[in-house]
């Protein structure tokens, strides 16, 4: 229930963002959003922070792309949520999201526990892929 509540969170950010891109430029709204988001993060950290964040040095660097990816991803919602709007923006997200994680789930990739792919898996990406066409046309 959590991941659909973030889920519902992540659309209204796109229409945010999107609009806000439009009115400060796509990477002014790209840097708005990340430099937010390390200030409350940072207060986050401040307060309720139990780890170790001197430990990040030890780990391996290609698995720090996630910022990297993230700023990707917001690019993508803040350039391409005006031109086509939220729901084929996030369906679109979506179905490549579905495509990559049953990739890394079904070969084990980036040290994933291996979960074949099976006949419900496939159906539920046919039918995110029906989804995304009849969103499109």
């Amino acid at each position: 229930m959590i991941a659909i509540a973030t889920g519902a969170l992540l659309s209204f950010e796109g229409a945010l963002y999107g609009k806000l891109g439009e009115q400060v430029g796509t990477l002014e709204a790209d840097f708005y959003n990340f430099f937010m988001g390390a200030i409350i993060s940072l207060i986050l950290l401040i307060f309720f922070g139990k780890g170790n964040l001197s430990a990040i040095t030890k780990f391996p660097k290609w698995n720090l792309l996630g910022g990297l990816l993230g700023v990707t991803y917001l690019l993508t919602l803040v350039i391409g949520v005006p031109i086509v709007g939220v729901g084929i923006s996030m369906i679109a997200i979506v179905v490549g999201q579905m495509v990559t994680s049953i990739l890394i789930d079904h070969y084990g990739w980036l040290g994933s526990s291996r979960k074949p792919v099976g006949s419900k898996r496939i159906a539920a990406l046919v039918l995110m892929l029906g989804a995304l066409a009849l969103t499109l046309f």
